[in-house]
C-alpha cells in the first residue's frame, strides 16, 4: 500500500476533532448495524477507528491503541481505536479494500461473531462507567 498520508499540514489532534465535529454523526450512523467492513479514517499521522470498526481493528491488530470516550452530543460512551501511519503497512497490508475516499478506507472483514461487539464495547467503557459513579 502506497503512503496515504494526508497533505494537510494540521496536527492529528486537531484533524481528529474536525473529523468528529463534521462527520461524527455520520459515522457513529455507519457503524450502527456495520457486522464486516472496517472504516479507517485518516488523521496524518494516524489511523482512527469507532465503535465496530474499532472492534474489527482491535481484533486484527492488538497493537492499536483504544480510546473510549465521552463526546459532546453523544449520550452513549464511543470507542476509538488508533494506530500509526507508520504501521499502516503491517496491518492493512493485504486486506480486500472496498472503498476508499479523502482520508478514509473501507475494507471487507469477517464478521463479528454474534455479542462479540457488545461484549468488547461494554469492557472498553466499563472505566468510563466507574468515573461516571465516582463524579456524584
Amino acid at each position: 500500500m502506497e503512503n496515504r498520508r494526508s497533505s494537510s499540514s494540521q496536527p492529528s489532534g486537531v484533524r481528529l476533532l474536525a473529523l468528529l465535529q463534521g462527520q461524527g454523526q455520520e459515522i457513529l450512523r455507519r457503524e450502527e448495524n456495520n457486522a464486516s467492513l472496517m472504516h479507517l479514517y485518516g488523521t496524518g499521522t494516524h489511523w482512527v477507528a469507532f465503535e465496530r470498526s474499532a472492534c474489527q481493528l482491535s481484533r486484527l491488530c492488538p497493537e492499536a491503541k483504544i480510546i473510549p470516550m465521552r463526546l459532546s452530543g453523544f449520550p452513549f460512551p464511543v470507542v476509538m481505536a488508533t494506530f500509526g501511519q507508520a504501521q499502516s503497512e503491517h496491518f492493512i497490508h493485504g486486506l480486500p479494500e472496498v472503498e476508499e475516499g479523502s482520508d478514509r478506507l473501507s475494507f471487507k472483514m469477517p464478521a463479528l461473531p454474534d455479542g462479540e461487539y457488545g461484549v468488547w464495547h461494554n469492557r472498553q467503557v466499563k472505566y468510563l462507567s466507574r468515573c461516571d459513579v465516582n463524579k456524584n
